[in-house]
């Protein structure tokens, strides 16, 4: 069975609207998550070799100390100072 042009196009452009719909969404989701909840890091360096190994995986807690307006994508000055803060605590790993 072979398509004609129309309906060949109509199939691709269909694919490229369905690829949007899912790659949209999914990257939307995936922004809001590593701002506002957890993001994934790496250690680099041996810095903390006694308790983090070069290597090592770790998921951080984007909200333990709070948000100001640099915790979100290109720091829109949409408040200022800090909210939902607090101070770290002995033992805490603090990631920059």
């Amino acid at each position: 069975m072979t398509m004609n042009a129309s309906t060949e196009r109509k199939h691709k452009e269909g694919g490229l609207a369905e690829g949007l719909r899912v790659a949209v969404p999914a990257l939307l989701i995936a922004l809001v998550l590593r701002t506002l909840l957890f993001q994934p890091f790496s250690i680099p360096s041996g810095s903390m070799k006694a308790t983090l190994l070069i290597g090592d995986y770790l998921l951080v807690s984007q909200y333990s100390y709070g948000y100001s307006h640099y915790s979100l994508p290109l720091s829109p000055p949409l408040f200022s100072g800090r909210v939902l803060g607090s101070a770290p605590e002995r033992g805490d790993v603090a990631v920059f």
